[in-house]
């Protein structure tokens, strides 16, 4: 899903540097950095990111621009909190760039498709469950990380069709035609990675889940 910097005008590439540069200095500066402070804490944020890496690492594809892979962003986001969410896609991105041939003038476009914008639709509907339904356990789980994380997949391929298909990266229609021969195969197995990585969570170390409140979704159930 990572665009090949040779497939995108310089307009695009400048854009996407400048946008996620201004989201990376959000993040900074309204982190609650107190999450990772301890010994803990940083282990696992930084063990995550390692199976992260991993997941993006064994990809499949078709051509330069339309290469798949699991994501992970949501489990992430609802881990812990979608500024260190966006922090892991950094690194993660980068590692793959320095050992993949997408190229380092691709990082802000790419770190928008496949880093902010599922960070940011999974916190956002986190939001919205939250406001407007009850908190239950089961609404966090199946909704907020198993649907989220398809979701998220089908907005990742959408969007990296969208701008391959703008941009006449590929011909007239086929970045699109392409992406949804597998979308759904790779909707399933992004929701069923997340679902199954906060429910696991959830159920033996609670405490590692920023998003999940017990006061909220196990008190008085």
């Amino acid at each position: 899903m990572d665009i090949p910097a040779s497939l995108l005008p310089h307009a695009w590439l400048w854009g996407g540097a400048a946008i996620y540069m201004l989201l990376l200095l959000l993040a900074l500066a309204s982190a609650p950095w107190r999450k990772i402070g301890d010994n803990e804490a940083s282990h696992v944020y930084f063990g995550s990111i390692v199976l992260v890496i991993v997941l993006w690492v064994l990809r499949g594809g078709i051509q330069p621009g339309l290469d798949f892979h699991l994501l992970g962003m949501t489990a992430l986001c609802l881990l812990f909190e979608w500024q260190f969410a966006l922090f892991a896609a950094s690194l993660v991105l980068a590692f793959t760039t320095w050992q993949g041939g997408a190229g380092w003038q691709a990082f802000g476009i790419n770190a928008l498709l496949m880093g902010a914008l599922p960070v940011l639709f999974t916190r956002g509907l986190l939001a919205v469950c939250q406001r407007y339904l009850p908190h239950n356990f089961f609404i966090y789980i199946f909704i907020n990380a198993f649907l989220a994380g398809a979701l998220s997949m089908l907005l990742v391929c959408l969007g990296s069709a969208a701008v391959q298909h703008f941009t006449g990266g590929h011909a007239q229609g086929t970045a699109i035609r392409d992406f949804l021969l597998v979308l759904p195969m790779l909707m399933f197995g992004e929701g069923f990675i997340n679902g199954v990585a906060v429910s696991l969570a959830v159920a033996y170390k609670p405490q590692w889940v920023a998003t999940f409140h017990d006061r909220w979704y196990l008190k008085g159930k």
